[in-house]
């Protein structure tokens, strides 16, 4: 197992396979799972088999996180108790706010890029980053504001 082999190639793909699976999963962490997953699979393939086969590991990555969220899509298709009609669209929406503060200021990608990637307007964007960056503030004040009546 040439450990240099798997530890470059991570490095070199994370950051764009997880924004993949950010921008194609709903909930942040499930993307961080299922990358996790495809990161492991990969591993012991290279361990078992080597890796001269693997000419473009980028897109023998992106194949496999592609097919890792299918699998999660049917995995929570199999144990969904309701449709999604019935989820709250509050709930609804904050996914997509968490996805759009990762995107922004994770990934710094502009409010057009943002938009694009996650198919939805730029006023959109713009409106969910506003609103959340007031939700945050609410709550930091609120925060500080318990703290300093607990001294």
């Amino acid at each position: 197992m040439d450990q240099q082999y798997f530890d470059r190639i991570y490095e070199s793909t994370y950051l764009p396979l997880l924004r993949y699976a950010i921008v194609h999963l709903s909930d942040p962490t499930d993307a961080e799972d299922a990358l996790q997953n495809v990161y492991l699979s990969f591993y012991r393939r290279i361990e078992r088999y080597g890796h001269l086969d693997v000419l473009f590991p980028k897109a023998f990555l992106l194949k496999m996180l592609k097919r890792e969220i299918i699998e999660q899509y049917a995995e929570r298709e199999k144990h969904a108790v309701r449709p999604l009609e019935d989820v709250p669209q509050e709930r609804l929406k904050d996914g997509d706010t968490y996805r759009i503060f990762v995107l922004y200021y994770g990934y710094e990608l502009t409010i057009s890029e943002v938009a694009r990637e996650l198919g939805m307007g730029a006023e959109a964007v713009k409106s969910r980053l506003f609103r959340g960056r007031n939700a945050i503030r609410q709550f930091l004040t609120a925060e500080d504001a318990d703290s300093e009546s607990g001294r």
